[in-house]
């Protein structure tokens, strides 16, 4: 495989799944604190449930794309394994911070799909609007050729006499 090669990567593949509404986006922005303790010492900062819900939507994002190149880019070997490598880890760290807010990204991504499913079958407002103004037209062209008087129909041009 050329190395300097851009993949081509299907739009649809890395599409947003999922979507929230403006008020749940202020709730979940209420701060929160998170500590943790390293070499250093103690560490803390803060963060909200909608930064940590943004942060497993990225990650789990980010796996699914790591493991789609995996095959299209048809790596192999050392490359294979570091880019599975990663998705193992991060889909672990998207777990772990999931599981603290009660989160779950494959039913909210499962959600999203059916819910798109059945909009698919109505969401076209405009198309309808369209074929209804198409019938329209066919009826009243209709109603003129009967209110027309009887012309014969025919390829051939009249005979002069």
């Amino acid at each position: 495989m050329d190395e300097n090669r851009l993949p081509e990567l299907p739009q649809e593949a890395f599409r947003p799944m999922i979507a929230q509404s403006v008020q749940l986006e202020q709730f979940l922005g209420e701060e929160l604190i998170f500590c943790f303790r390293d070499l250093d010492g103690v560490h803390t900062f803060t963060t909200c449930y909608g930064d940590i819900y943004k942060t497993v939507n990225a990650l789990r994002d980010y796996v699914r794309l790591l493991e789609s190149v995996c095959d299209q880019w048809e790596l192999t070997g050392f490359h294979r394994a570091t880019y599975e490598y990663h998705a193992e880890k991060l889909r672990k760290i998207a777990d772990k911070l999931q599981a603290g807010i009660g989160y779950d990204y494959d039913k909210a991504v499962e959600r999203c799909k059916r819910k798109r499913a059945q909009k698919s079958h109505s969401s076209d407002v405009g198309e309808d609007a369209l074929l209804l103004t198409v019938r329209a037209a066919d009826k009243s062209t209709d109603n003129e050729k009967e209110a027309a008087p009887y012309e014969e129909d025919t390829p051939w041009e009249p005979e002069l006499e």
